[in-house]
């Protein structure tokens, strides 16, 4: 029980740290972060929880998480609280936890929120509307937050470059799926936050910008994405001296709800898409059902060869 309190003492210390950080205070908060009693793996878990989800939920300061990040990963006796395990430190799991992120399957987490509605008896019409966009929104802007944060990280020497590399490789591969464009935004993000770092580097740059910048030509991308990759041209062509950030749109809202209308109209575009999927689906299963079920019926009553 004397365990369990003091474990809430400290997770109730962290959130009241990442959510006051700020310019000012960063620095004071990290140290405070660094005094914290750290004793067991559920308790670091926890605790690199409510960072990672709080950094990802405050895009405007997510660079001050990075920072704080970077330097509780550079103070070892932090990164290597768990003294009886040395394989686990908060470098390692926070890792994981923006490779988790990175790599969910939006198909997988769209067939999971088909199933739960199936489970739903008479979900009305409207409602799956609005569950669909919200998913859509939630889904879009963790997925390119998390990839700022990743980008912020190894700014600040917290992410190897070998898995940076990785992650602007497989961004880079061309998917033919309904979320290849989230993915051309995710690697927008990441390349203005690493482009002057991997400008210093044999890394070839300019190999993913002219990619990016033949992609335009394509009639079905929105105008933001063509915007980014205008912006990604310049600042290589200055050398990557301009680190004005780059802004997404919806990125600054918390929820679907806070949405302007014309904002909310895209996502609402591809919920009716998603539906009207999901309802041809259901009619061709329908029908697939009907014909075996006849051909069952016409089997059996066939009287048997004498």
């Amino acid at each position: 029980m004397e365990q369990k309190n003091n474990s809430d003492h400290v997770l109730n210390t962290v959130r009241s740290i990442v959510y006051h950080l700020n310019d000012v205070n960063w620095v004071k908060m990290t140290q405070k972060m660094m005094a914290l009693p750290i004793n067991n793996v559920k308790l670091l878990d926890d605790i690199t929880n409510i960072i990672f989800d709080r950094a990802l939920k405050r895009q405007n300061y997510t660079h001050l998480y990075a920072q704080m990040c970077a330097r509780l990963i550079n103070d070892s006796k932090f990164n290597n609280l768990i003294a009886s395990d040395t394989e686990i430190t908060f470098q390692k799991v926070l890792l994981k936890k923006c490779h988790d992120v990175f790599y969910s399957n939006y198909q997988e987490e769209l067939n999971k929120l088909k199933d739960t509605m199936k489970n739903v008896n008479m979900v009305p019409k409207k409602c799956l509307s609005g569950v669909l966009n919200n998913f859509l929104f939630d889904f879009q802007k963790r997925s390119i937050c998390n990839c700022r944060f990743i980008g912020e990280l190894f700014k600040n020497g917290a992410f190897p470059e070998k898995y940076i590399l990785k992650c602007i490789g497989d961004l880079g591969k061309e998917k033919n799926d309904n979320n290849y464009e989230l993915q051309m935004h995710c690697l927008c993000i990441i390349l203005q936050s690493v482009g002057l770092i991997l400008s210093k580097t044999s890394y070839d740059l300019n190999q993913k910008i002219n990619k990016l910048v033949s992609s335009m030509e394509n009639h079905g991308m929105s105008s933001t994405l063509k915007c980014l990759i205008k912006k990604l041209k310049i600042m290589n062509s200055k050398g990557w001296m301009d680190e004005e950030p780059v802004k997404f749109a919806g990125t600054n809202y918390n929820a679907y709800r806070d949405l302007p209308p014309h904002m909310q109209m895209v996502y609402r575009v591809r919920s009716k898409k998603i539906m009207s999927d999901w309802a041809y689906d259901e009619s061709h299963d329908h029908r697939l059902n009907v014909v075996n079920n006849c051909k069952i019926e016409v089997r059996s009553n066939i009287p048997p060869k004498l």
